[in-house]
């Protein structure tokens, strides 16, 4: 049996998207796969017929699919000439390709990006598309304002006016102050009629089974971006264009998701008591009165927040079913697939894990799931295994099972898990990592994590939990105003627990490192506490102050999640910050941040790493040009070995080293 290798991670096939046909004949998923020799990914479609799966694209950049009918699949894209690629920067073209066979054809083009695509029985469609302030009219193609507008973004490509918060993304570029807008597209004039008003932008968009109105939420257009509290539920008739307002967040009712039903649109809301992070209840709203009611409690995460480093893309984590309401939610230590039906909530999964996506149709149903510590597969509503992507990554490889490892901190249990090291004798030690989840509003789970088997296979111990912050048991998720007491105290708690249970864990080597919240935490545990061999701090924050104002979501999560702002209460924001502890820092700490993180911008890394070195304390910085937060899990192939091999080798550069 060989250890898992530290490439092995670019060997699995990311499955995502995961639908049924309009009549169930078949099935459509995406398949992504890493390329290395262009440091990327290249993704394709793949049909599930008979109970066969076939690859139905080959061009390497085929995702967003959409079933148009029962033997028609649509998906956005360029597969145009070199000569037409220069006008591309802002068009949206969406090609058609025949499940009976032939190539993918050239379908629709629009004159903006188009993010959803709702095609209607006679031919027309409902687009959501992106409108841009002071070329709002772009979305009609005029080709003379079309070149005005490439103009104008060339000659102030240098430039950058900002005139709202956030004034950029993680994963793109400055946000230009675009947003996003609800159109009409008529398939005989092939032209675009704007829906919803140039103050709003558009966040769900939904269509009623009648397809005689759409449904939607929007938040105003203004300087500074609302995240919470100012969103509004509308319909629009589109006979009339009329849009009347159903509903609106207030100070302790915040709109979420909608979905269609049969005779109700189903809603998501809360009441805010945690925050931003607060987990929604159900509600319906009645077609033919307009009346919103309360219809079902839930408050927990809808989709999975189980962490993994094998993913590559989403999909579908609820669907309404006539007026059945099916979702994915995480409860406790996995991701389960639910059932919403006259008011009462039904568990109908119960294997460990986390299903990703799925689809129903009929009484079949398809889930992408990880089980069993493998790769993502298809699974049926049986949960029997239709597909054998994975099969072979693994095959004569040593994967740890997780242990579970949970202790008792009163009221209430922290829940963690423990990976043996690869050929574990137990009258050896060894060392331990302790790595650290992101969030924090997100869990470990039963699932293949391939950086801790990575370790596994190399003779560490690895484990890792769930504090206080963590998702999927309600209000444990809430640690406002408190980062770094009653979580920190967790985690070591923790460790504590490891090293009683497992004598053959070496303290004297013990290691910890963590991403997101995780970088947070390990910016707080070294200055906190010496008991760690060596640290490994990425895509961290250690300042509240410069989070605040150079996050794209700074302002709001700051205030938010700390209680506190800049002015407010300063030293209550700066008592949560690390940087306040890191002249009590001792342990030699790593750093891994990419320069295009706009979630924890890299000044949060810079700024930590200096006050140790600073403070005569042994740190080094590895940094990425071209990533984002998403670089561990999504990074390009190259980068994503870089830095696992950074983080390894600074723990293998410390191991037995005697330095206090």
């Amino acid at each position: 049996m060989k250890p898992i290798a530290v490439d092995d991670v670019l060997r699995f096939k990311y499955l995502s998207e995961i639908s049924f046909s309009p009549e169930g004949t078949s099935a459509c998923l995406t398949v992504t796969e890493a390329d290395m020799k262009k440091n990327g990914y290249k993704s394709y479609l793949y049909l599930l017929r008979d109970g066969k799966f076939t690859r139905l694209t080959s061009g390497g950049k085929e995702r967003g699919f959409k079933y148009l009918d029962e033997k028609t699949i649509i998906f956005p894209g360029n597969r145009e000439d070199e000569e037409d690629k220069k006008d591309m920067d802002i068009t949206s073209r969406w090609y058609r390709i025949r499940l009976d066979g032939g190539e993918a054809q050239l379908a629709f083009t629009f004159p903006i990006p188009v993010s959803k695509l709702i095609p209607l029985k006679n031919g027309d469609m409902i687009l959501k598309g992106q409108t841009f302030p002071g070329f709002e009219d772009l979305y009609k193609g005029d080709k003379k304002y079309l070149r005005d507008f490439k103009k104008y973004m060339k000659e102030n490509a240098d430039y950058e006016e900002i005139t709202q918060v956030p004034w950029w993304w993680n994963g793109s570029e400055f946000t230009k102050g675009s947003y996003e807008s609800a159109f009409y597209y008529d398939h005989k004039t092939k032209g675009l009629t704007r829906l919803t008003d140039l103050d709003e932008g558009v966040m769900n968009l939904e269509i009623a089974p009648d397809e005689s109105a759409i449904y939607y939420i929007t938040s105003p257009v203004k300087p500074l971006l609302p995240m919470e509290g100012e969103s509004v539920l509308k319909k629009m008739d589109l006979k009339t264009r009329k849009a009347e307002v159903l509903a609106e967040s207030g100070e302790k009712f915040e709109l979420g998701g909608i979905l269609p039903g049969e005779t109700f649109l189903m809603v998501m809301a809360s009441d805010k008591h945690n925050g931003l992070n607060t987990d929604g209840d159900f509600y319906k709203l009645d077609y033919m009165t307009g009346k919103l009611e309360f219809y079902a409690k839930h408050g927990e995460a809808i989709g999975t927040s189980v962490g993994a480093d094998i993913r590559y893309g989403g999909g579908r984590a609820a669907k309404m079913v006539g007026d059945i309401l099916y979702f994915i939610s995480t409860r406790f230590d996995g991701a389960y697939l639910f059932m919403l039906k006259d008011g009462e909530i039904k568990q109908i999964s119960e294997r460990a894990g986390s299903v990703d996506c799925f689809d129903v149709l009929e009484g079949k149903a398809l889930a992408i799931a990880l089980y069993d510590m493998k790769g993502q597969e298809v699974y049926d509503e049986k949960g029997r295994q239709l597909s054998h992507f994975n099969d072979k990554v693994l095959r004569n490889k040593y994967v740890a099972k997780p242990e579970v490892l949970n202790v008792d901190r009163g009221d209430y249990e922290v829940h963690g898990f423990v990976l043996k090291p690869m050929d574990y004798d137990p009258e050896k030690k060894y060392p331990v990592i302790i790595d650290i989840h992101g969030g924090p509003k997100t869990v470990y789970g039963e699932v293949f994590y391939h950086e801790m088997q990575y370790w596994a296979g190399k003779g560490y111990f690895v484990i890792f939990c769930n504090p206080t912050g963590s998702d999927g048991r309600g209000d444990f998720m809430n640690i406002m105003g408190a980062y770094g007491q009653v979580d920190f105290q967790d985690i070591m708690a923790f460790c504590d627990k490891a090293l009683e249970t497992y004598p053959q864990m070496d303290p004297e080597n013990f290691f910890e490192t963590g991403g997101s919240y995780g970088g947070f935490m390990t910016n707080w545990i070294v200055g906190h506490t010496d008991r760690f061999k060596a640290c490994a701090s990425q895509r961290s924050i250690s300042n509240w102050f410069s989070m605040y104002g150079v996050s794209d979501i700074g302002v709001i999560f700051t205030k938010d999640q700390c209680l506190s702002d800049p002015w407010k209460d300063p030293e209550k924001l700066w008592e949560q910050s690390p940087m306040k502890y890191a002249d009590k820092a001792v342990t030699p700490t790593l750093f891994i941040h990419s320069f295009e993180d706009r979630r924890c911008p890299i000044d949060q890394g810079f700024q930590m790493f200096s006050a140790l070195i600073d403070h005569g304390v042994e740190a080094k910085m590895v940094t990425f040009k071209g990533e984002t937060h998403e670089l561990s899990r999504s990074g390009k192939p190259k980068h994503r070995l870089k830095r696992l091999n950074s983080i390894t080798d600074w723990f293998e550069d410390h191991k037995d080293k005697k330095y206090k």
